[in-house]
């Protein structure tokens, strides 16, 4: 018994592996940290949509490797869609490199290194897919709501992601490191890196996920962001955890897997 339920198991993860192909640390610049995981349909059927996964960490920290829990559910929801899970620069605190605009910089080189290899991955390059946690949400906000001049990015999924950077000031100073200065001396970069102030009728389809009790981001920051959206009647949702901080497990994250992907079909048909 125990023979079959292996070689079952081993068919099965055939089976799994068979139906896409993965394609680790393809450079999508010349820096290390410009990797992607590229995940593809083995059998395409004409030009699919993209998902593209940004990973958290203030914008310092993090690896694509932390974006992995969300490639299961997606691909079993979304079978016929390419999926990219980015790295990019990080800032370092101690040497001073890679200070902001660099990370948004790269999510834009990424992008558009997707988009010009649109005919080789069989994908719809105006049907893309942006989602992101903490930093990473943040990224994905600020590329559909003002680095996407022509509206490819229909959708974006934003985890307990910063839309205000001016809010996100006030509540962590260090953040003048990041971004070279402080809001009063440079008020134009951090505009150009808050969602907040970029909601138009034209915004992609946005859901939002954020715990009422996160230490990091403040939840009035995605409070924000959820009027702006309905004043402007962008489609949106706006799901909140009671209690929860940056981030969660079990059925929580379950329920967000479920809404998101819910909410990407709805906005996809």
């Amino acid at each position: 018994m125990k023979k079959i339920i292996s070689i079952l198991s081993l068919m099965i993860g055939w089976q799994m592996a068979s139906a896409q192909t993965v394609n680790k640390d393809v450079a999508y610049g010349d820096d290390a940290q410009q990797k992607m995981d590229v995940y593809l349909p083995k059998e395409s059927k004409g030009k699919m949509p993209a998902i593209i996964l940004i990973h958290g960490g203030s914008w310092v920290a993090g690896d694509k490797i932390n974006m992995a829990h969300w490639l299961k559910p997606l691909q079993k929801a979304f079978p016929d869609y390419a999926i990219f899970n980015l790295n990019y620069r990080l800032a370092n605190r101690q040497t001073l490199s890679n200070p902001w605009p660099a990370q948004i910089d790269d999510v834009d080189k990424a992008v558009a290194f997707i988009k010009d290899k649109a005919k080789d991955y069989h994908i719809d390059k105006k049907q893309l897919i942006l989602l992101g946690e903490s930093a990473g949400a943040q990224l994905a906000l600020v590329e559909g709501f003002i680095h996407d001049p022509k509206h490819e990015v229909k959708v974006v999924v934003d985890l307990f992601g910063p839309a205000d950077m001016v809010d996100l000031y006030r509540a962590h100073h260090e953040l003048a490191g990041l971004m070279n200065g402080v809001p009063t001396a440079i008020p134009n970069v951090y505009a150009d890196a808050s969602a907040v102030d970029h909601v138009s009728k034209k915004s992609p389809a946005t859901i939002i996920f954020h715990g009422t009790a996160d230490p990091i981001v403040p939840i009035r920051e995605s409070d924000s962001l959820n009027v702006k959206l309905k004043q402007a009647n962008v489609p949106s949702s706006y799901v909140t955890y009671p209690g929860k901080g940056h981030g969660w497990r079990g059925n929580d994250i379950l329920d967000t897997y479920a809404k998101a992907i819910a909410f990407i079909k709805e906005q996809m048909k």
